[in-house]
């Protein structure tokens, strides 16, 4: 499995809004637990700091991130991550989110990694936890705070 992460551009955009995680592929503003790919990427262009990838499997795309630099809280966040309902439970979104932590590693101001979600998504907990992500105690919007601690090699 090639997992790659690629911007969303006036080729890719449509498709990538097209993605949801509604097992009836219905689409809305906010689905059960992810805000839809099309306010994602309407967010990102009014806000600054985001950056907006398609996740693809070799040339197909199975779902969206945004990450960044989240100017209202003041911290670098994983603000989406999400796979299609068709490809969910493949592994997608687990070497993704490896992909995303590994993007924003190479930001020098980047230390830690704050992600949220919601409190009955069992399976993001299960998986941000058996990354390393840690419960901050705290809720932000409702929604179950997580960080991770990145250790920056020192320069000798």
């Amino acid at each position: 499995m090639s997992i790659s992460l690629r911007d969303i551009t006036n080729e890719n955009w449509i498709e990538c809004i097209f993605l949801t995680t509604n097992k009836e592929d219905k689409h809305f503003v906010c689905e059960e637990f992810v805000a839809s790919n099309a306010l994602s990427l309407a967010q990102s262009k009014v806000q600054k700091g985001w950056i907006t990838k398609g996740i693809y499997s070799d040339e197909t795309m199975v779902g969206f991130t945004m990450y960044g630099y989240c100017e209202q809280h003041n911290f670098f966040e994983i603000c989406r991550l999400m796979i299609d309902h068709k490809y969910q439970g493949k592994g997608y979104g687990r070497t993704a989110l490896l992909h995303v932590i590994e993007e924003l590693r190479k930001d020098a101001n980047c230390n830690e990694i704050f992600l949220s979600f919601a409190p009955k998504n069992l399976v993001a907990k299960q998986l941000y936890e058996s990354i390393g992500f840690e419960d901050t105690g705290r809720m932000v919007e409702g929604e179950c705070l997580y960080k991770m601690l990145l250790k920056k090699s020192s320069q000798c």
